[in-house]
């Protein structure tokens, strides 16, 4: 990782890459992103040999990308079921909860 002004460069699958860092100053969060996507390209490095950079590339994003809307799915369901037991809870306390005339 290099630093140039308010850039990083890193390097992955022989491009140099480009992040800002997060609005705090860390560098943590690009480290983190930086090191997610080599480990998946070596893993599909590993895995097919015979892929050109270009072809890992995709696949690892293809791959980030799914996994990202599998989890948007995963928290909408879960903010679904969340509602749903906030309502139902909601309503047993108006059920067992004395009025006031």
């Amino acid at each position: 990782m290099e630093s140039t002004g308010k850039d990083l460069e890193f390097d992955v699958l022989g491009y140099r890459v480009k992040l800002r860092p997060d609005a705090d100053g860390s560098n943590d969060s690009a480290d983190k992103i930086v090191e997610l996507v080599r480990k998946e390209a070596l893993k599909i490095q590993e895995s097919a040999p015979g892929l050109d950079k270009g072809q890992v590339a995709i696949l690892v994003a293809l791959k980030l990308a799914s996994e990202k809307i599998s989890l948007e799915e995963d928290f909408k369901e879960n903010l679904e079921q969340l509602q749903l037991s906030a309502r139902d809870a909601l309503q047993y306390i108006e059920e067992v909860s004395p009025t006031t005339v």
